[in-house]
C-alpha cells in the first residue's frame, strides 16, 4: 500500500499534466483559427460583416457547443440557399 505522501506527489503530476493538456489544447484551438480565418482587410465592403460574424462564432461555440453550432449553422445556410432560390425563381 502506498503513503500519504506517494498519493499527494502522484495528485500534483495528475493536476499538472491536466493543466499542461489545456494548455495544449488552447494553443492548438488558437493555431486552428489563425489557419481557418482569412486575413483582415479593412478595405473590403464585406469585413464588418465579416467581424461581426467572427465574434458571434467566437462567443457561441465556447457556449451551445461546436456540435449544437454546426448543426444551426447548416439550417441556417440551407435557409439562406432556399430564399436565394425562391428570389431568383420569383424576380
Amino acid at each position: 500500500m502506498s503513503n500519504a505522501g506517494d498519493l499527494t506527489e502522484r495528485k500534483a503530476r495528475l493536476v499538472a499534466q491536466a493543466d499542461l493538456q489545456r494548455m495544449q489544447a488552447l494553443l492548438a484551438w488558437h493555431e486552428v483559427r489563425a489557419v481557418v480565418s482569412p486575413p483582415r482587410r479593412p478595405s473590403t465592403p464585406g469585413s464588418r460583416a465579416f467581424s461581426i460574424a467572427s465574434k458571434v462564432l467566437a462567443i457561441a461555440i465556447p457556449i451551445i457547443g461546436i456540435g449544437k453550432m454546426r448543426r444551426a449553422l447548416r439550417y441556417v445556410s440551407l435557409g439562406m440557399t432556399a430564399m436565394r432560390i425562391f428570389k431568383s425563381w420569383r424576380g
